[in-house]
């Protein structure tokens, strides 16, 4: 991802993707990139997607009535579309927004609007193996192939 913080930061040339949301409108994010946390303290790895906005409008704040495409806050993921990755689907995430000063004079082809879409990705135990999870997030020895003694 590009630093922010030149007076010539431009999105127009950079890589773009779409997050499509349950709604009626996708995000499209330039200049995207994903990361992925460290396991915490449980063995849950988090994973996010970054960018810039590149078709919205607002703060991006729960009461502001001119957020679009997607407020800020949990939402439901439904499809990613970013070239050279396998898709990601059906997630719930949490949506930030992060509004970054421009330069003065304004040299930039955009609104300087950073997006953050998270979500938990997997949860691992003390080896690095995978720990099947039931629908409330909790371990679940009977969805686990391995010895169920591995788990957390």
């Amino acid at each position: 991802m590009k630093d922010w913080n030149t007076p010539d930061h431009t999105i127009a040339g950079t890589e773009h993707g779409t997050l499509v949301f349950t709604g009626p409108i996708p995000l499209v994010i330039a200049d995207w990139e994903i990361t992925e946390n460290a396991p915490d303290n449980n063995g849950r790895i988090y994973a996010s997607v970054r960018g810039w906005l590149v078709n919205g409008g607002g703060s991006g704040h729960v009461d502001d009535p001119y957020t679009e495409p997607i407020e800020g806050g949990r939402a439901r993921l439904v499809r990613t579309e970013l070239r050279g990755r396998e898709p990601i689907t059906d997630r719930d995430v949490q949506v930030d927004y992060l509004f970054v000063s421009q330069p003065h004079p304004n040299t930039w082809d955009h609104r300087g609007c950073q997006v953050t879409v998270s979500w938990m990705d997997r949860h691992v135990d003390a080896h690095g193996r995978l720990v099947p999870e039931d629908e409330t997030g909790r371990p679940n020895p009977a969805l686990n192939t391995a010895d169920a003694s591995t788990l957390i």
